[in-house]
């Protein structure tokens, strides 16, 4: 019998499966980037890799404003410690890109993102971070080229907190995250 944890996971993948292709009915893009974690603040020694998938459904963009909706996996380790070494977070969130140029050979964006996590620890190193419910920051920068604007580089900062909501609040920052991704449609 799987645990309350482990069901509440089960459920959280599910709606957000279920949920984000009924959002529109227009001709949806669909991607995935993989992130790589290069600069760790809080704990410093953090190191880790995201895996996130992409729907944009074409329907939220205004000008050069586009929202399209990431959910992911994300694992984290850190380097100096025998205990509470690793930590899985699950995500889900909104994403907001201001895109410069509409059309060329590079397109270059800034984004920003706050998003729902789930963390698999409540501690990682030294730090308590207070609950496994926490809240996913993200504000980034990259362009987007190819002949269909398919492919993806950009860096971004991320800082997961349970925002008070818990009597420890220590989160994590990565300053600087790495990304490389691809659209499949």
């Amino acid at each position: 019998m799987p645990s309350y944890m482990e069901r509440l996971k089960l459920i959280f993948i599910i709606a957000v499966v279920l949920l984000l292709p009924s959002l529109s009915i227009a001709a949806p893009h669909y991607g995935a980037t993989l992130s790589i974690a290069a600069l760790s603040k809080e704990p410093s020694h953090l190191r880790g890799a995201q895996l996130m998938l992409n729907y944009d459904p074409q329907k939220f963009q205004w000008r050069q404003f586009n929202i399209y909706f990431d959910g992911g996996f994300s694992h984290f380790w850190t380097t100096n410690k025998s205990h509470y070494t690793d930590l899985n977070i699950y995500s889900v969130a909104p994403v907001i890109r201001y895109t410069f140029k509409k059309r060329g050979l590079f397109l270059p964006y800034l984004e920003l993102s706050i998003g729902l996590s789930y963390l698999s620890r409540t501690r990682i190193d030294n730090r308590n971070l207070g609950i496994h419910f926490a809240f996913q920051d993200r504000i980034g920068m990259g362009t987007s080229f190819g002949t269909a604007d398919q492919f993806l580089l950009g860096v971004h900062a991320v800082h997961y907190s349970n925002a008070c909501l818990a009597e420890h609040n220590s989160g994590l920052s990565m300053p600087l995250v790495l990304d490389i991704g691809y659209r499949f449609s």
